[in-house]
C-alpha cells in the first residue's frame, strides 16, 4: 500500500507539474508566438522536462524510463498501427464520397525534394518520402512528450491500475493538454469545436490504448516514440493531404475527426484483446 500510494504522488506531481509549464507556454504562444518553432518545441518537451524534475523530486531513477527499444515487433507495430487505423477511416469515407481523395499534395512533398527528386514527384516516392524522411525529423519533436507519456506516466499508472483505465487516464489528460491549442484555433483542422474536441478526445483514446498495450509489452519508451511519430505523419498529416478539404472531411478525419476516433478506438481494443494473451519475448 505504501508503494502505490508513492506512485499515486510522483503521479499527482508530474501532472502537476506539467500542466504548471504547459500553461505557461501556452500564455507566451497566445502573445503571439503560436507559430513560433521554439515555443511548439518547448510545448512538446513539456511533458518530458515535468518527468524528469518528478524524478529528481521523488529520487526517482529516470534509467527506469525504458530507454532500450525492447522486441523489434512491438516497434513495428508501433509504426504500422497508425497506418492501418488511416487505411480503415480514410478509405471507408473516401468510398462512401463524404469526402474526396486527391493525389495533389502528395506529389508536391518537401520530403521528396530532400531525396533528390523534382517535384511534382511520383505519388508513390511522395508517401514513401513522408514516411521515411519525414517520420525521423518527427521523432525529434515527439520524443520529448514521450519520455513523460511513454517512460513516465504510462508506467506509473500501469502499476496502479489495469490497461484500460492507464489508457483512459493518459489519453484523456494529453487531449484536454491539447484543448487550449484548439480552442484558441492554432490547432486541428477547422472542425467546430463540439466536433473537434470529443474527436479529438476518441484519436487520442485511441492512441493511448495502443500505446499502454506496446508500454506494457515492450518496457521501452520507443514504442511510444514511434507510435506518435507515426500517427503524425501518417494519420494526422498524409492521409489528410490526401483528403480534399471540404464538405464533411473536417468533422470526419484527421486528428480531431470523430470518425478516424472510432475507428482508433475499436483497432486499439481489438489490438489490446489479440495481445493479451501472447507473450512478450
Amino acid at each position: 500500500m505504501e508503494a502505490k500510494n508513492e506512485i499515486a504522488k510522483q503521479v499527482m506531481t508530474f501532472l502537476a507539474i506539467t500542466t504548471v509549464i504547459t500553461a505557461g507556454v501556452f500564455i507566451w504562444m497566445f502573445a503571439g508566438a503560436k507559430d513560433n518553432v521554439t515555443a511548439v518545441f518547448v510545448m512538446m518537451w513539456t511533458p518530458g522536462i515535468s518527468a524528469m524534475l518528478t524524478s529528481a523530486i521523488h529520487k526517482d531513477n529516470i534509467g527506469d524510463y525504458g530507454w532500450r527499444p525492447g522486441k523489434a515487433r512491438f516497434l513495428v507495430y508501433g509504426y504500422l498501427l497508425p497506418l492501418i487505423v488511416s487505411i480503415v477511416g480514410y478509405g471507408i469515407v473516401w468510398l462512401s464520397g463524404l469526402a474526396d481523395f486527391s493525389t495533389v499534395e502528395v506529389t508536391k512533398y518537401k520530403w521528396a525534394r530532400m531525396l533528390g527528386f523534382d517535384l511534382p514527384a511520383p505519388f508513390v516516392i511522395g508517401i514513401l518520402s513522408k514516411m521515411s524522411l519525414g517520420f525521423i525529423v518527427t521523432i525529434a519533436f515527439v520524443l520529448g512528450e514521450e519520455i513523460g507519456w511513454s517512460g513516465y506516466l504510462t508506467p506509473k499508472l500501469l502499476r496502479l491500475t489495469s490497461v484500460p483505465a492507464t489508457s483512459l487516464l493518459v489519453g484523456g489528460y494529453w487531449a484536454v493538454w491539447h484543448y487550449p491549442a484548439i480552442i484558441g484555433g492554432f490547432y486541428g483542422t477547422g472542425a467546430p469545436l463540439w466536433v473537434a474536441l470529443p474527436g479529438f478526445t476518441l484519436v487520442l483514446v485511441g492512441e493511448s490504448w495502443v500505446r499502454t498495450v506496446l508500454v506494457s509489452k515492450s518496457k521501452s519508451l520507443w514504442v511510444g516514440v514511434v507510435l506518435h511519430a507515426s500517427g503524425n505523419i501518417i494519420l494526422m498529416g498524409m492521409f489528410w493531404e490526401m483528403t480534399v478539404h471540404k464538405g464533411y472531411a473536417n468533422y470526419l478525419l484527421s486528428e480531431s475527426g470523430v470518425f478516424v476516433g472510432v475507428v482508433y478506438v475499436i483497432i486499439a481494443v481489438l489490438f489490446w484483446k489479440w495481445q493479451t494473451n501472447k507473450p512478450n519475448s
